[in-house]
């Protein structure tokens, strides 16, 4: 903990210092709209066979290997997940769509804890088509200004420790690593060390710029391609 960030009490030991805050209202479950992406909240009738084609038929298998579930064998049996998602009382499922409308992939909020305005960033899934993508990253920066906006104090986001493409994409979208929990799981037979990256509002405040700044259309040349990275951006941020 930094210095700036202690208060003493009586008996002169280091303590955390007061906070002037409010648990916030559940996320609402509203559609998020940018200016490439737009996030609705998962409804298994409309979106389940679109994104069974993204993420879920057999050519898509090898998304599924360091989650706890999946993949699934035919579509009937992945209804029966999104319809399990649905019904999820501790996460809002969101489906990732282009500005055609068309479903790519799926995230979530979830572990919700109002009372210490905590969040995690989890389930996530993108299809080929959000691999690194514009779409991609305006959803996790609609999602993410959402809960800050709302007043949570802590973002995270976790994974398989031996999963390099989630640890990328986390510290690429300004999640700071925190480390590795050995032996934190069994999944499908094997052992799982979960490594963990988190975000605060003091980072938000910084990332969001980083965001906003990569977004704009100024940051693109004629055939698409970045001029400046979210990476460098959020370093010039002090991310």
């Amino acid at each position: 903990m930094l210095e700036q960030d202690v208060d003493r009490n009586v008996f002169n030991q280091p303590v955390g210092q007061l906070v002037d805050w409010q648990p916030p209202q559940w996320p609402p479950a509203n559609t998020l709209r940018g200016s490439y992406a737009s996030l609705e909240r998962l409804r298994p009738d409309d979106h389940t066979a679109p994104l069974w084609n993204q993420i879920s038929a057999p050519q898509h298998d090898a998304l599924w290997t360091y989650l706890p579930y999946g993949p699934f064998p035919d579509l009937a049996s992945f209804n029966g997940w999104m319809t399990a998602l649905e019904d999820s009382t501790n996460a809002l499922f969101y489906v990732i769509h282009n500005l055609q409308g068309q479903p790519l992939g799926q995230f979530a909020l979830s572990s919700i804890d109002r009372q210490h305005g905590v969040v995690e960033l989890a389930h996530v899934l993108f299809g080929p088509a959000l691999k690194q993508s514009t779409i991609a990253t305006e959803a996790v920066y609609l999602v993410l200004q959402q809960i800050f906006a709302l007043g949570f104090r802590r973002c995270f986001w976790k994974c398989n420790a031996l999963n390099e493409a989630s640890r990328r994409a986390a510290v690429r979208f300004g999640f700071q690593f925190e480390g590795v929990f050995r032996q934190a799981m069994v999944v499908k037979g094997r052992n799982r060390d979960t490594a963990w990256f988190g975000m605060t509002q003091t980072d938000w405040c910084l990332a969001q710029d980083a965001y906003r700044r990569w977004l704009d259309a100024a940051n693109f040349h004629p055939d698409g391609k970045q001029k400046q990275s979210l990476r460098t951006l959020m370093t010039g941020n002090q991310i």
